[in-house]
């Protein structure tokens, strides 16, 4: 596959990180699995990359979409969504060892609140033992009612069997509309900090002087909405401010031109990506499966979810045939 990469040319594969963490069993309580990579594994696997792509920085594609450069056959972009502050403390070592630029992407208003992302949350109440917690679904609100009673549901079944309605859920709540989500949520966080996981150590993000540290030492920085909104949730005067706020926002704080996007949850309509054009960012990555071409659309760049469930063996090591697999052939 390396070998007609280089031959064809002009292949771009954009990997997605977003929570990168120590090693320990405590790791599975601290948010969503799914979305996480021990240290361990991520330089493992970095040092799979080296051997197999060239790395290189955002800007170093949107020079080649300008026509200003030419891409290497096996380009490949490292990306991290929403700015957790293992960025910080887990990527950023095994980084520099690597010498590996990569792009951030961060939206503005989770990094002023400092705290963790609703998923998370959601995820700790629900894998949890707190059963007593979910049976409140005497809500007014129908709508509200209705996610409330899908939790007691899923607090009613054994703790093996809830993982991937939990996930489900987590991607229902994704995809309603941005009020009845977050009237749900008013009532979940509050049981999430009340229940015996709630006191758990959920991943938060990074604050603006560590964001400020890792520019400095390479990482380019991108928008991820103002407040992490799915744009295709929310009506299209609300999403053109997230949009334009949110690289107002960091263009101030960063004191430099914000070019490169994300869609969060990589939700995006033709609406949501005329948007994205019409506030000046130059590319916007997706969550769609694949690799891309120098003739993809750069408003749609397709990614490679990376985390630990998609890196290991059945003895919990990091294999490098899956990977190979993941990167290569899925």
């Amino acid at each position: 596959m390396r070998l007609w990469n280089n031959l064809t040319g002009k292949k771009l594969t954009i990997l997605t990180f977003h929570a990168v963490t120590n090693n320990g069993a405590e790791l599975s309580m601290q948010g969503l699995p799914t979305i996480s990579i021990s240290r361990d594994n991520f330089d493992s696997l970095l040092r799979f990359i080296r051997k197999h792509y060239k790395i290189i920085p955002m800007q170093k594609y949107m020079e080649c979409v300008r026509g200003e450069g030419r891409l290497f056959g096996n380009s490949l972009i490292l990306s991290f969504d929403d700015g957790y502050k293992g960025v910080m403390e887990n990527a950023l070592p095994v980084l520099r060892k690597y010498e590996a630029p990569a792009v951030l992407f961060i939206p503005p208003a989770a990094i002023d609140e400092g705290r963790f992302f609703w998923w998370d949350a959601v995820y700790v109440l629900l894998s949890g033992n707190s059963n007593s917690l979910l049976g409140e679904n005497a809500h007014p609100d129908p709508n509200v009612r209705h996610y409330l009673t899908w939790m007691e549901k899923i607090g009613a079944k054994t703790l093996q069997k809830r993982e991937q309605e939990i996930f489900d859920f987590i991607d229902a709540l994704q995809d309603v509309d941005s009020a009845i989500r977050q009237r749900v949520l008013d009532h979940i966080v509050p049981l999430n900090q009340s229940s015996k996981n709630g006191q758990c150590q959920l991943r938060t993000v990074l604050n603006w002087q560590e964001i400020k540290q890792l520019r400095l030492f390479g990482f380019e920085i991108g928008s991820h909405t103002l407040k992490h909104q799915f744009l295709t949730s929310v009506p299209a005067d609300e999403a053109k401010r997230e949009l334009i706020d949110s690289k107002k926002a960091l263009e101030d704080l960063l004191n430099q031109k914000i070019t490169c996007f994300s869609y969060p949850g990589g939700k995006y309509t033709e609406q949501t990506v005329a948007l994205v054009k019409e506030a000046d960012y130059g590319c916007a990555c997706t969550s769609d499966h694949g690799i891309n071409s120098m003739n993809n659309d750069p408003y749609r760049l397709k990614r490679i979810n990376i985390s630990d469930d998609n890196l290991i063996n059945s003895e919990g090591k990091f294999s490098s045939a899956i990977a190979a697999w993941c990167l290569f052939l899925n």
